[in-house]
């Protein structure tokens, strides 16, 4: 392929949702994970005891779940690696942090939790797209890959 080539491909209507679904990603996993996962994951034990328990499954294990979908979710997320399960558990701490916990506090403390939600639901729904781990990995196995984030 001719560099003219590969360039129409990146500025195609494919190759711009590819970058979109690639900066989304990135965006919303490394900021979940930077600002509440890691945050979370490096204090558990002092946290265990008294974390909000919507599910009913005691504080400790409650806050083991938020670890999984604020940390390890959102870097998964962010590079794409098993990223639509990544966007999951994205999706699942955003959820219940928006509608449960934070249910009845004013828009502005949940304002930011909303966009998580949508972003992590966007990538769940569109896939990663072809700037992701997955498509490597998937090429590699000859399973195919490198496909628009729509068509994943």
């Amino acid at each position: 392929m001719r560099p003219c080539e590969s360039l129409g491909v990146i500025i195609s209507k494919e190759g711009t949702s590819n970058i979109v679904l690639l900066v989304l990603r990135a965006v919303v996993g490394v900021n979940m994970a930077w600002l509440h996962g890691w945050e979370k994951l490096s204090h558990f034990g002092a946290k265990a005891a008294s974390f909000p328990d919507p599910l009913g499954i005691t504080p400790k294990y409650s806050l083991g779940l938020a670890v999984a979908g604020e940390f390890f979710g959102a870097i998964l997320m962010a590079v794409g690696l098993l990223g639509r399960a990544g966007a999951f558990l994205v999706s699942v701490a955003s959820a219940l942090t928006l509608f449960w916990i934070l249910h009845g506090t004013a828009w502005r403390e949940r304002e930011v939790w909303a966009l998580y939600f949508a972003g992590s639901t966007t990538v769940l729904l569109l896939g990663c797209g072809r700037f992701s781990l997955d498509t490597l990995v998937w090429k590699k196995l000859g399973k195919g890959g490198g496909k628009a984030g729509a068509k994943t």
